[in-house]
């Protein structure tokens, strides 16, 4: 060979791997980055029954036991959070799963003690819901 056709077959060589450089995929990890992270599902809690239990303690305290269901293997509690309007105090109790997983379909049992804000209420009788569920309260 002469050195003009090692020269051109070197640039033809250089212009290949050019080439073929720009046409690269991006890798997985860069690709995941890019799009959205799926948001968590939020849901009320499946409630079978609640025990309200009022604590002989000044101030009067109350806590709540919840009774319930989880509605599959990838559910798990998240947190609650409570209203009071007029003589109703409302709780809910959150769950919350990962989005567009396989989960097993097998129901889980929960028993969970949650306190219940009653302060600055007045003595009387309040009807305490969670979830759905409610029972009447007695406050001293």
């Amino acid at each position: 060979m002469t050195g003009k056709s090692v020269r051109s077959a070197s640039l033809m060589f250089f212009a290949a791997l050019i080439a073929l450089a720009a046409c690269r995929h991006e890798p997985p990890a860069a690709q995941a980055q890019t799009e959205p992270e799926s948001k968590p599902i939020i849901r009320l809690a499946g409630v079978e029954r609640i025990e309200p239990v009022i604590l002989e303690l000044y101030p009067v305290q109350v806590r709540v036991v919840v009774h319930g269901w989880l509605s599959d293997g990838c559910t798990s509690l998240y947190g609650f959070d409570q209203k009071i309007e007029g003589v109703v105090i409302s709780m809910r109790v959150l769950t919350t799963r990962p989005r567009d997983v396989i989960c097993t379909q097998a129901i889980k049992r929960f028993q969970e003690t949650y306190p219940v804000n009653t302060e600055g209420l007045a003595p009387g009788t309040y009807t305490l819901d969670v979830n759905g569920k409610s029972k009447q309260i007695t406050l001293p």
